[in-house]
């Protein structure tokens, strides 16, 4: 009786949503700490991948502990979170000076600033989440497949920009909110559709209640699986020869 009331408990949207608030915050608080050691310039972007690295493996079943957990991907990607990096500063102070700075420009070098703002925007939407996903990627294929994806999958990206929109509207707003919880809102939304949209067959919906006829997790990754039913596959062939013969 206590494990079906403790199970009911764990399915209501009550429980699951602040169990996902309090999973927010702790890891918004690995985020800022992860920030730190990066001098925050060198160390925002790198914690954005270590938190969507982190968010795609407790989607695919896999449990750890989050603090060691996002240190870790912090350092396994810092490099290519800087790269990210290096090429949305520049973009931003670009859009800064095309838009309010000078006016006498002309069309055409507002049209390729505008082109190249709107391609580094679509890439940070999705590199996170692609750079996890695909690890066998180099980084410019991993650039490349972003805006690709990014494209070819609209209302995702149009759904993606409806929750940025929001969110810097509630940063701009309520800027307190960024000590607690809105670092970690965007790479877990983002990591969820983009890995929903790219790779449906790995994810686990976080919304989705919990099954009461299981107590563990049942769902696995698509490498464990085929593992698996290759595992079966030879055990299965002794026994089809032996009954042949």
């Amino acid at each position: 009786m206590e494990e079906d009331r403790f199970m009911k408990m764990q399915n209501s949207m009550f429980y699951r949503f602040f169990d996902r608030i309090s999973q927010l915050i702790v890891v918004n608080c690995c985020m800022i700490v992860a920030s730190l050691c990066g001098l925050v310039v060198f160390g925002l972007y790198p914690a954005t991948f270590a938190a969507a690295a982190y968010f795609n493996d407790q989607m695919e079943g896999v449990e750890q502990k989050t603090f060691s957990a996002i240190m870790k991907y912090f350092k396994q990607y810092f490099l290519v979170g800087n790269v990210m990096m290096l090429l949305t500063v520049p973009t931003i102070a670009l859009g800064f000076y095309a838009i309010f700075f000078n006016q006498n420009l002309n069309m055409f070098f507002y049209f390729i600033s505008i082109t190249w703002m709107i391609t580094v925007y679509l890439m940070n939407l999705y590199m996170p989440a692609v750079n996890v996903l695909y690890p066998k990627f180099s980084i410019g294929k991993k650039l490349l497949f972003s805006l690709v994806a990014a494209c070819d999958k609209w209302k995702t990206t149009g759904l993606m920009t409806i929750v940025f929109v929001m969110w810097i509207l509630v940063a701009t707003v309520i800027p307190q909110f960024s000590m607690f919880v809105m670092l970690a809102v965007m790479p877990w939304f983002f990591t969820w559709r983009v890995k929903k949209a790219l790779r449906p067959d790995t994810i686990v919906d976080p919304t989705a209640p919990i099954p009461e006829e299981y107590h563990e997790p049942v769902y696995m990754r698509r490498e464990d699986f085929m593992q698996k039913e290759e595992k079966q596959e030879n055990e299965e062939k002794p026994e089809q020869e032996s009954e042949t013969r």
